[in-house]
């Protein structure tokens, strides 16, 4: 079955379509983690203590700036997609962000920096817990990837739109480089040469 000429999709009409498709994905996936955490369900517990022993000797490396600082970088293991610190002081349906809180007030008094702290609590909920990936390994190349592709994709569109204008100027030189030409003769030869092309008993 032949497709109708009218519903053939078109290179600008591609090209504007794949324009618009990438950057809405990206505003809609940040719209959906953006959401509040009053349009989602809070029901559930997401916590899991993480409580390990204070070191001996223990002195605080953190003060309280640090450790809202520290917050920042996790995230609430509940539906909110929030950060402890935000989920903490702007949500109070959850009861996850405040008793991680405490787990990770009770490991600055147990002598632990920041690092082995966001350790801890990677080693009970996984990766998840991160918002800022590890500075090596596979976990820093799974967090820039989605970044990578859509500027991939974004390059390639864009040779594929200079390709398609280069082509369609070359063809547009070529028609233009195109000459009439001048034929001499005299008016009983382009008689001669008319009835010769409407003969068909050749």
């Amino acid at each position: 079955m032949t497709p109708d000429p009218a519903r053939r999709l078109t290179r600008r009409a591609f090209v504007v379509r794949c324009a618009v498709a990438v950057p809405t994905t990206v505003l809609a996936t940040a719209s959906i983690q953006a959401q509040p955490s009053s349009t989602v369900n809070m029901d559930g517990n997401y916590y899991f203590p993480v409580r390990p022993p204070a070191k001996p000797d223990a002195v605080a490396q953190l003060d309280e700036g640090a450790v809202i600082a520290l917050e920042k970088t996790l995230a609430c293991p509940c539906p909110c997609s929030l950060d402890i610190y935000t989920c903490r002081t702007t949500d109070v349906t959850c009861t996850n962000s405040p008793a991680i809180h405490a787990d990770i007030v009770r490991m600055v008094d147990g002598g632990y920096s920041g690092d082995e702290i966001v350790s801890q609590l990677s080693g009970r909920y996984g990766q998840r817990i991160r918002l800022v990936p590890s500075k090596s390994g596979f976990n820093l190349v799974a967090w820039f990837l989605p970044f990578v592709a859509v500027g991939t994709g974004g390059l390639l569109i864009a040779r594929l739109v200079h390709s398609w204008r280069h082509a369609e100027q070359a063809a547009h030189q070529s028609q233009s480089d195109i000459r009439a030409i001048s034929v001499q003769a005299t008016s009983d030869e382009m008689e001669r040469l008319n009835a010769a092309l409407r003969d068909d008993s050749r």
